[in-house]
């Protein structure tokens, strides 16, 4: 599975947001369709911005093309605390990935 992404920033309810988004692609180079399950600990962005605990469900277009507005990780405290993402695809294929996501 081959995920590429861009990031910019945007603002969302006070909390300094970057837009992770891109196209997910099966292991054949088709694009994917399917969920993205999103989770993350409570943290403190590096900007000294609080975020509480979540959960959040992106679907996979059936281009594989995703869009979602996550607060930068990256520098936060506690150190080294990941989003966890899960992907269940259209195939039935399942994989988990950590991201760190920066503030640019």
């Amino acid at each position: 599975m081959l995920l590429l992404l861009s990031a910019t920033i945007a603002w969302s309810q006070s909390v300094t947001t970057t837009t992770v988004e891109g196209t997910i692609y099966e292991a054949s180079g088709a694009p994917a369709s399917g969920t993205m399950l999103i989770r993350w600990p409570s943290f403190t962005t590096a900007a000294g911005q609080s975020v509480s605990a979540g959960t959040t469900s992106v679907t996979i277009g059936a281009d594989g093309f995703v869009s979602i507005n996550l607060a930068p990780n990256l520098g936060a405290t506690p150190a080294c605390l990941y989003y966890t993402v899960v992907y269940r695809l259209s195939d039935v294929t399942v994989n988990i990935e950590y991201w760190v996501v920066p503030a640019t």
